[in-house]
């Protein structure tokens, strides 16, 4: 297979792909905006027809599926069209969905999660496609539209269709991505109550923005109470707020849990008793460990198989006051083997003494892939190849894709050292690494469809 035929067909139409990259940006796709959502699915397909594929719209646009070619084996490229909120404007330096080259980067929401990686992804199959090699296999370029939320696009999609035999996700950092750790949210509910006598109560303590971030921010709400000589009682209001530094609550230790800093700070007073407190109390003995021993659910071992999996963690991200409860969320990022009934178990045991009790939570499952699959040590080649970087099988602490499908990794867009603006204000991703992507997917994508082996 001729490489460079493959490169040279990407670096001709480099101007091509930039401007393309340009108009999906500008569709603010955001993830609940479901009228931009569908004009950024309907964008994406119908480039995939003018490059001569086959793309259509599945269960009434949850999904939009871009293919080409037939065979035994079908190899499965998962991304997603909708983005997220573009965050506070007065930090971006240029509008989010106004796409900007500056200092050899494109800047604006979207351009590295996930609407670069399938602008390469698209070109990349066209490069394998202009080759003029008929192909032994089928390769389908799969878009879903709620990746950025609860993923009820891609649970519908496994259930109704059938899947890739492998594939990769260009949803997160080279080289590959073979284990990912589990994602649990955990809502514990618990009862408030009213302040009938003397003394510094706890009225209300609210903080947090989602679930999947340590919380930068948190608030108490305290009233004094004292008695008059008529018998009435004069209230002095307080509040009191602990600032902390907000982070990806993937990797909880870098950030300060603003939410465990204020309960530090309310156990410090000297507040009268009541429910509000006995769960400050809770919070600091319970979840203050980020690494779950509070909750007896510590790992032992940061390995399985010899490979680097780390060890089960947890963040309180978001807690808010409402009539008669106090609501708490507790994000999970479980190790490989953990099991998600254990979680449950260890919380609904910790927090039921003091009138706990769990309410909505939700799972996705971890990923290990043994690295001795064959498509991987393809992946693997075509990355040292194109890129002149050793290759190395990593642990991803985020979620992607490849907990929906069997088989598939995270691999791109983000290479070893590159700043990660996923999610932040002033996202891009670098001309050169926008176009170093699409060749080493070409090269990828080449290797597995254009051969007549089996590479499951």
């Amino acid at each position: 297979m001729d490489r460079q035929r493959l490169m040279k067909y990407l670096d001709d139409n480099q101007e091509r792909m930039i401007d393309d990259l340009y108009d999906f940006v500008r569709i603010p796709s955001v993830s609940d905006d479901f009228v931009q959502v569908r004009r950024a699915l309907d964008f994406a397909l119908e480039l995939g027809r003018k490059l001569g594929f086959k793309a259509e719209p599945v269960l009434g646009g949850q999904v939009g599926v871009i293919e080409e070619g037939e065979g035994p084996e079908t190899l499965g490229i998962l991304s997603h069209v909708d983005v997220v909120p573009p965050g506070d404007l007065t930090i971006w330096k240029t509008p989010p969905f106004e796409p900007t080259i500056q200092n050899d980067a494109l800047y604006g929401r979207g351009t590295l999660d996930d609407k670069g990686a399938i602008i390469a992804s698209l070109y990349a199959m066209k490069a394998v496609k202009e080759l003029g090699i008929p192909f032994k296999k089928k390769v389908q370029l799969i878009l879903g539209t709620q990746e950025e939320v609860e993923w009820t696009d891609m649970q519908a999609y496994v259930q109704n269709f059938p899947l890739p035999d492998y594939g990769f996700t260009p949803d997160g950092e080279f080289p590959i991505c073979n284990i990912e750790k589990g994602v649990m949210d955990v809502e514990m509910l618990f009862p408030i109550d009213e302040n009938p006598g003397e003394g510094l109560f706890l009225t209300a303590i609210d903080g947090g923005t989602a679930t999947n971030t340590v919380p930068g921010q948190c608030t108490a709400k305290l009233v004094k109470r004292a008695k008059r000589s008529d018998g009435s009682f004069e209230e002095e209001e307080k509040v009191l707020t602990a600032a902390g530094t907000a982070a990806h609550s993937c990797q909880p230790e870098k950030g300060d849990n603003a939410i465990i800093r204020l309960c530090r700070m309310l156990d410090d007073m000297d507040l009268s008793g009541n429910k509000q407190v006995e769960v400050v109390r809770l919070l600091l003995e319970r979840f203050e460990d980020i690494y779950c021993s509070g909750i007896d659910m510590y790992s032992e071992s940061e390995y399985y198989n010899g490979e680097y999996i780390h060890r089960n963690t947890m963040s309180v991200t978001i807690i808010a006051t409402e009539q008669d409860r106090i609501r708490v969320n507790v994000n999970i990022r479980f190790a490989y083997g953990a099991k998600e009934e254990d979680f449950l178990s260890a919380i609904e045991k910790v927090i039921s003494p003091i009138g706990g009790r769990i309410g909505r939570h939700t799972s996705l499952p971890a990923v290990y892939i043994s690295k001795d699959k064959p498509f991987l040590k393809v992946l693997a080649k075509a990355y040292e190849e194109v890129s002149g970087l050793t290759n190395e099988f990593t642990l991803a602490y985020g979620g992607s894709y490849a907990k929906a499908m069997k088989n598939v990794v995270s691999w791109g867009p983000i290479f070893p050292g590159e700043e990660d603006t996923c999610h932040e204000e002033n996202e891009y991703i670098s001309i050169n690494s926008f176009m170093l992507n699409a060749k080493i997917f070409a090269a990828a994508i080449a290797d597995l469809v254009l051969s007549e082996d089996s590479f499951k």
